[in-house]
């Protein structure tokens, strides 16, 4: 199932607003990962992240892919010989992802958005 797809923008406040105007969406979730500012906006069955980067000549997009594990994910496809280029990792809310690559170089992501709470 599809979780989201990721967008690199010289300006947050900015492509939000834009987003905002010219598709149903909402802002759902600001955070900050790896020194980078993501923001997530909602919308009816898609998200769309937007990913804060300086430099949009190194830029690119990415594909999310929802899982209910990610190591599920991983060992399923180590076993037909694909492994992560990034990853895994995870995110200061609770949420898990790891990273692939196609023949082309395009990010495939994998994202477990489900928080496991531990019985105390």
């Amino acid at each position: 199932m599809l979780h989201h797809v990721g967008i690199y923008v010289s300006d947050l406040k900015r492509s939000s607003e834009f987003y905002e105007l010219i598709l149903p969406v909402t802002e759902k979730e600001k955070l900050i990962w790896n020194d980078t500012e993501l923001l997530f906006l909602k919308g009816e069955g898609f998200q769309i992240e937007l990913i804060h980067a300086a430099a949009l000549e190194q830029a690119y997009t990415h594909i999310a892919f929802s899982v209910t594990s990610v190591t599920a994910k991983i060992n399923e496809l180590k076993q037909k010989g694909i492994t992560p280029t990034e990853g895994p990792y995870e995110l200061p809310n609770g949420w898990k992802t790891v990273f692939y690559e196609d023949p082309d170089g395009e990010e495939i992501e994998f994202i477990c958005t489900t928080k496991l709470f531990k019985k105390l």
